[in-house]
């Protein structure tokens, strides 16, 4: 979780400065589902061939969380069925990493020999380091065998020993066996500084991550993936060049800062062109060496989110065309940070939200949940999710599906769409993110058909929190759900009309 905007996240936040002063939208604007009464934008897209080479992978949409999460008792335990049926229903093949801020002021309690000091800050919650027990990972085992889903996991490099990292390293394996996906060695490593304030070089960080993995390569034969930076993708490039023996490049991203004025639902839903750039250069470096390019930290606003835009239906909008932008861009994997307030905040040293007088059992929850998290609770006062959950699951209904070569005319709105082919099924995502504009697409499938089934992903309002539905339907606190209202689209001669309500999305299926 960054705490800090690089050079070249100022820059995103500059060029996005006219997105930005959209911010103060009136209500009318911000109600999605229409009811201006305005005529509807017209737009069309054409569908074309299919592009040539990957699908998009099954373990795409992942959770990401703080190694201090695992302090919960009962969070990450196969008896935690809520949470284990809300992954499952997320994506039944998805990736969990363990890492954050946290991981690198964690410790092996295991290990004997000598720790550097920990710093301690004040009025905090948790005391550093925070200790990586036995149990915790057994608990972990259980709950990766419950959800069916593999594991990335961070080892501590800023305080730390290679010692301790490697007999972590080597726990971990033995505790989750071949659901060990990858060990990453540090968090943000291009946000490191010296005492003295000064930044780490690469070069400095690049012979400390040789150190450290060579003493776990000394110790057990695990994979590892790095360099799980923040910031430019400069040292991801160069750690693609440098590094011996890896299985994976990761990175992380976020739009911006919770504390910048800039973070608004106007910005987030502007999306971020220079960032998809970057991830298909580094993705296209990542395939040439048959790595696999993860984006292992990501959300909307690093902070723990910005309330009242990282938790609102649009990062539903969000979360769904990020993904899937990503993947067609090459991005092989992103987990979406997520967790509890006092873990997520743990490092800033900010105290958790009191709910409101009178709140419901879902404002309870989002007190105690970070603002961007997809999923909110805790093991003990259960869980419910989020808007950025039903985006995720809409995007996820793209895995094993080749992307397909289409045509936007958008007219000045708002919108961004994907279409995909798995086997004789067309598949179409369309997110129209503009606030003032409804719009009706034309949409040329560029296949026979007479009919294609509709989804559509909408809320009452753009900032509303805990009334989204996928279909027509809820998902339920342990991830039951299933579509309540399949609508039916007509196509003629290949041709058919969408409409899209200003703040809204919708998925297409054409075909079995």
């Amino acid at each position: 979780m960054t705490h800090d905007v690089s050079t070249h996240r100022r820059r995103f936040l500059r060029a996005a400065a006219t997105a930005a002063g959209m911010a103060l939208i009136n209500p009318l604007a911000a109600r999605t589902g229409g009811g201006s009464g305005g005529t509807p934008t017209r737009a069309t897209l054409k569908l074309g061939t299919p592009v040539t080479g990957r699908t998009v992978p099954s373990g795409l949409i992942g959770l990401s969380f703080e190694t201090l999460q695992m302090q919960e008792k009962g969070y990450f335990s196969g008896s935690n069925k809520a949470l284990i049926g809300l992954l499952r229903r997320l994506n039944p093949q998805g990736v969990l990493r363990i890492g954050g801020n946290s991981s690198d002021y964690s410790a092996w309690s295991g290990y004997t020999g000598a720790l550097p000091p920990f710093e301690q800050l004040p009025h905090a919650v948790f005391r550093r380091p925070y200790m990586v027990t036995p149990e915790q990972l057994a608990n972990l085992a259980g709950f990766l065998d419950a959800t069916g889903w593999r594991l990335v996991f961070g080892v501590n490099l800023r305080r730390g020993t290679p010692e301790m990292a490697a007999e972590l390293a080597e726990a971990v394996q033995r505790a989750v066996g071949d659901r060990l996906q990858a060990i990453q060695i540090g968090n943000e490593p291009s946000l490191y500084k010296h005492a003295d304030g000064s930044a780490f070089s690469y070069q400095e960080y690049l012979a400390s991550w040789r150190k450290t993995a060579g003493a776990i390569r000394q110790r057990a034969q695990v994979p590892i993936a790095g360099p799980d930076t923040s910031n430019d993708a400069d040292w991801v490039l160069k750690f693609a060049r440098d590094a011996d023996d890896i299985v994976a490049l990761t990175h992380h991203y976020y739009r911006g800062g919770a504390p910048q004025p800039t973070t608004t639902v106007a910005q987030m839903l502007a999306g971020d062109p220079a960032f998809i750039d970057e991830a298909r250069k580094v993705a296209t470096v990542a395939a040439a060496k048959k790595l696999p390019f993860l984006l292992t930290e990501a959300n909307s606003y690093w902070g723990g989110g910005k309330l009242g835009v990282s938790n609102t239906f649009a990062s539903a909008l969000w979360g769904g065309d990020f993904a899937l932008a990503c993947a067609q861009a090459g991005v092989d994997g992103i987990n979406i940070h997520s967790g509890t307030l006092s873990v997520l905040e743990a490092s800033l040293d900010k105290n958790v939200a009191a709910a409101p007088k009178g709140a419901s059992y879902e404002q309870r929850l989002d007190a105690i949940s970070g603002r961007y998290t997809p999923i909110a609770g805790t093991a003990g006062e259960g869980f419910y999710a989020r808007p950025l959950y039903y985006g995720l699951l809409l995007a996820r209904q793209f895995a094993g599906a080749g992307f397909v070569d289409a045509t936007l005319g958008a007219n000045g709105a708002n919108l961004t769409a994907y279409a995909a082919d798995r086997g004789a099924q067309r598949l179409l995502a369309v997110f129209n993110k503009d606030l003032q504009r409804d719009v009706e697409l034309q949409v040329d499938f560029g296949r026979a058909g007479s009919s294609a089934k509709v989804w559509r992903l909408r809320a009452p309002n753009i900032d509303d929190v805990h009334h989204t539905t996928l279909a027509g339907a809820a998902v339920g606190h342990a991830g039951e759900w299933s579509p309540a209202s399949d609508e039916t689209l007509r196509i003629d001669a290949g041709q058919g009309v969408l409409s899209l309500p200003r703040g809204s999305a919708a998925l297409v299926t054409v075909g079995a």
